[in-house]
């Protein structure tokens, strides 16, 4: 029995995740792939474009721009036709993706370095500072980045998995960051934000070249035998070759990123004396070195060293920490720490206020919504009823559910009851006019109106035979 239910799991799990399914003819895919690979014309236009309008946006610190700019972006194509050629052992695709890519890269910089050097606007901003610099994050999302564009192209039917890969993985701006490095001179912005384009290119390859592996694409024929066994040699060396180091590098991004996480930590937590405040915060995880500038009462010896011993607990052994005290220690380094960390305290509350204002239009929108839906009181609605409708004295409101239909998957509807009464007879037409003005205004369609008969007219009515007979038998 539980080999059984393990077998239709099994099965089930298969059924909903088999990516062979939907997968498109290989000569498709081949065609699909050459096509996004070459830059000329059209192609060429749209990439020049595109590196102006993330420079512009990443000039004005312009989010929206930038990820227009990343939208329109064609840099995924040869980085695709680089996994897909490897895999397929097709060296003729491999080395025009390989032309391409340079092509475009060159491009790209000469464009980006040309506007910064034109532009007006001078400084980093935000959103140029933050692609300075790789972090494990960026590592994952150019991973699973690729491994989705590779799944999303494979398709038979294309859907909008290109755009968002090009959005999430973000070599456009990178490569603009790069430009303005090169054309103000800070040599520092423009290695950091090529080593971050090379990150993002390296693995959307490497994640494009496991998936088209895993389809088992035919692979490229040769003439003969021998041939093949030199070129798939070639390709499994040049495989191996870009996936090491990237491993390596990856390995290395990501215990950088610890370090300088538990060294933020230790610096909020232990750093934190009453009445003392952290200037600037050098984080260093190469040289595993922690620097911190404190302002305000000296700090004794005795609790900085206590503060020292507390590394252990954050796995920041072995580290260099040196703490400086006062405004007469501050130097140049500082004055760039503190610009970056404002600007990213800037950043970081630009964020915070966007996700709180998104957060408030929601509230308010599901606010109206209920009040949209909500009804009046009904003496609130009386005064409504009696500007147009006089004779009405009193109101009264109702909410019933009306029974669905049998066999009817729909649910039960609500309908409004409204009980009216009034000095005269109300005339039909009248009572028709109400009735719609109570649709439109409690937003109800269906509404069921009751008018009681005026006091003087329900004093007149005769009562029931019934009735009568009793009373009759009664004065008897």
């Amino acid at each position: 029995m539980p080999l059984r239910y393990l077998n239709f799991l099994l099965h089930f799990l298969r059924n909903r995740f088999d990516l062979l399914e939907d997968t498109a003819d290989p000569a498709v895919i081949e065609e699909s792939v050459e096509s996004s690979t070459s830059f000329r014309g059209t192609n060429l236009w749209v990439l020049i474009f595109a590196i102006l309008i993330a420079s512009v946006g990443l000039n004005v610190n312009s989010t929206a721009v930038i990820i227009g700019a990343m939208l329109i972006s064609p840099l995924m194509g040869p980085l695709v036709t680089l996994g897909y050629s490897t895999a397929t052992n097709n060296p003729d695709l491999f080395r025009r993706a390989v032309k391409n890519l340079g092509l475009a890269i060159i491009i790209s910089l000469i464009t980006s370095t040309v506007y910064f050097l034109l532009t007006p606007l001078e400084g980093a901003q935000s959103e140029l500072l933050a692609r300075t610099e790789p972090t494990i994050w960026d590592v994952l999302i150019a991973l699973f980045g690729g491994l989705a564009g590779a799944v999303g192209l494979t398709r038979r039917e294309k859907s909008n998995v290109i755009p968002g890969v090009a959005i999430a993985t973000a070599l456009m701006p990178p490569l603009c960051t790069t430009g303005y490095g090169l054309a103000s001179g800070h040599w520092q912005y423009a290695l950091g934000a090529f080593y971050l384009f090379s990150i993002n290119c390296v693995f959307i390859t490497l994640a494009s070249f496991l998936v088209m592996r895993f389809l088992r694409l035919p692979p490229h024929r040769f003439q003969n035998e021998e041939q093949a066994t030199r070129v798939r040699r070639l390709m499994l060396v040049a495989a191996i070759v870009v996936a090491a180091p990237s491993v390596w590098l990856g390995y290395r991004i990501v215990q950088r990123s610890v370090y300088e996480h538990a060294a933020e930590d230790f610096v909020k937590e232990q750093l934190d004396f009453p009445g003392t405040y952290v200037v600037t915060r050098q984080i260093n995880a190469r040289s595993r070195s922690i620097n911190v500038l404190l302002v305000g009462p000296t700090i004794d010896s005795a609790r900085l060293r206590a503060a020292t011993r507390q590394l252990a607990k954050y796995r920041l052994v072995p580290t260099k920490l040196t703490i400086r005290q006062g405004l007469q220690a501050y130097d140049s380094l500082d004055a760039q720490a503190l610009r970056q960390n404002l600007l990213e305290d800037v950043r970081a509350r630009q964020n915070q206020s966007q996700l709180r204002s998104e957060a408030e239009m929601a509230h308010l929108q599901q606010l109206v919504a209920t009040a949209k839906n909500a009804l009046p009181t009904p003496n609130a609605l009386l005064r409504e009823v009696q500007v147009e409708h006089p004779v009405v004295r009193r109101l009264g409101l109702a909410q019933l559910a009306r029974p669905a239909v049998p066999r009817d998957s729909l649910p039960a509807d609500t309908m409004l009851v409204v009980s009216v009464e009034a000095s005269t007879l109300l005339p039909i037409p009248e009572r028709e006019r109400l009735v719609q003005w109570l649709q439109a205004r409690t937003n109800h369609n269906q509404v069921e109106l009751l008018v009681l008969p005026p006091p003087a007219i329900r004093k007149l009515t005769p009562i029931t035979p019934r009735v009568t007979e009793k009373a009759a038998g009664a004065k008897k």
